[in-house]
């Protein structure tokens, strides 16, 4: 896949070099070395590290770079100034950017954690990268041309719904897919959006359901399931906007598997 994106003069193949660039450089080199000066609690118990907000001062830069008159949206820029958010209620091409997404992760060690990034265009995600350093995943998209995790084209939408699936819903989506006995077998809580999605597209989960919709864990992701011929929208069914943070988010690699699992999430029998 080394087409320009649409709307732009970016190749995808360059902004995937990129990733794997500062994920080498930056990332990795801090993995399992971080010290006590290197993490800082933000709001609500959030993590960030060094790594972080060197590799989002990075990737913002060569982006910026890449395509001259864009914008970013960082994750960290958006705590650090949340009038960034804005930018993606404009018409200019934005990137979005999650430069550690799984931090808690990161911080204990863990090899479970990737980089996110989106290119967003007059509000609409037009292309999308998901790359985990350790085991060197990459997962790239582009609008109209599919999606390819590790040089395999992957093809969601034409499964049919045989037995029970497992799935990761988040807070009170969990209490209610956990309840299910008739669709669900196993539920998991998420840990990193970057990671569940890679999951979706290969079949080792068959639906995520997300409360918390920051774009730079989603923007990416969600777009490669409907690329893919997955379903991706609201609970409610209505369409996934990057620049609303509110509402709750259902993937499925099936638009059939999306109605079943909607059904169950959406049923608040029992409370939240």
């Amino acid at each position: 896949m080394s087409r320009r994106t649409p709307g732009s003069t970016v190749d995808i193949e360059t902004v995937s070099r990129l990733l794997r660039e500062v994920a080498a450089n930056i990332i990795l080199p801090r993995h399992r070395k971080l010290g006590d000066g290197d993490i800082t609690e933000k709001d609500h118990g959030e993590l960030v590290t060094v790594a972080d907000l060197e590799t989002e001062k990075w990737l913002s830069r060569e982006l910026s770079n890449l395509l001259p008159g864009s914008s970013v949206v960082g994750e960290e820029a958006a705590y650090a100034d949340p009038k960034v958010f804005e930018r993606l209620s404009g018409d200019g091409p934005v990137w979005v950017i999650d430069p550690v997404d799984g931090t808690h992760n990161f911080t204990k060690g863990s090899e479970i954690f990737a980089t996110i990034v989106a290119l967003v265009h007059s509000g609409e995600t037009v292309a999308g990268w998901i790359y985990e350093p350790i085991g060197q995943t990459l997962a790239q998209s582009e609008l109209g041309a599919g999606v390819v995790v590790d040089a395999v084209r992957i093809r969601l939408g034409a499964q049919q719904v045989h037995g029970r699936c497992d799935g990761v819903a988040a807070r009170h989506l969990f209490e209610r897919a956990d309840r299910d006995e008739s669709f669900i077998d196993k539920v998991f809580r998420p840990s990193c959006a970057g990671h569940e999605y890679i999951q979706i597209m290969r079949g080792e989960r068959r639906f995520t359901a997300y409360t918390k919709l920051m774009p730079w864990d989603h923007a990416a992701g969600s777009f490669m399931v409907r690329e893919a011929g997955g379903y991706s929208a609201l609970l409610d069914g209505s369409h996934y906007d990057v620049a609303q943070s509110i509402g709750n988010l259902l993937n499925a690699r099936d638009e059939q598997s999306w109605r079943r699992v909607q059904s169950i999430l959406a049923d608040d029998k029992g409370g939240k």
